[in-house]
């Protein structure tokens, strides 16, 4: 019976874990997010932190893993195979802002992850199989694909960069505005 309910703690120690780092370097930066304070504000003792964590790099990654699997769920909520490629930028690009608008935290946190050097020092990701025919889909038409032959971060910078610019303005955009928009975001960057 015991062996059952620390079972059950073991999750919500490490998620206590992530969820106060988390909050650390939203508001203060990977640099001014000391192990004590993220000790006392998970409620945990550092040997127990590092009991699921190598180190404070070891965290910061697998909560930027936790943060991506949680932007891919919400980026493919709602798609179906029976999705034309157009239909499915449009679909995509309004749940992208959609996640941006919503997740404050995460959205933060991912701007500051891959604008530091934690970025280029994280480990190789793994092509997701949920997304895997989504990025077959969505690349340069020289490659099979539908979209524009222009260099992945131009295509990334249209159409994730306007949905997380735009979700930072104070206005509510209507949804047939936000429609008409990853409309002309698909035309800009489609290959047709």
């Amino acid at each position: 019976m015991k062996q059952t309910a620390m079972a059950e703690k073991t999750p919500d120690k490490k998620e206590a874990i992530l969820n106060a780092m988390l909050d650390l370097i939203v508001e203060r930066g990977f640099h001014n997010a000391p192990m004590s304070v993220l000790a006392k504000r998970a409620g945990a003792s550092p040997g127990v932190i590092y009991h699921y964590f190598s180190s404070k790099d070891d965290i910061i990654h697998a909560l930027y893993a936790r943060v991506k699997s949680l932007k891919r769920d919400v980026l493919l909520r709602g798609l179906s195979e029976q999705m034309q490629p157009h239909q499915v930028a449009v679909h995509v690009w309004l749940n992208a802002y959609h996640f941006y608008r919503t997740h404050l935290r995460e959205k933060r946190f991912l701007d500051q992850y891959l604008n530091s050097p934690y970025c280029a020092a994280a480990p190789t990701d793994e092509v997701d199989p949920k997304a895997a025919s989504l990025i077959k889909l969505f690349r340069p038409k020289k490659k099979g694909g539908v979209l524009k032959d222009l260099p992945p971060e131009a295509i990334n910078s249209i159409f994730f960069g306007l949905a997380s610019d735009l979700s930072k303005s104070p206005k509510n955009y209507s949804a047939p505005t936000l429609k008409n928009i990853a409309e002309t975001v698909w035309v800009a960057i489609a290959a047709e």
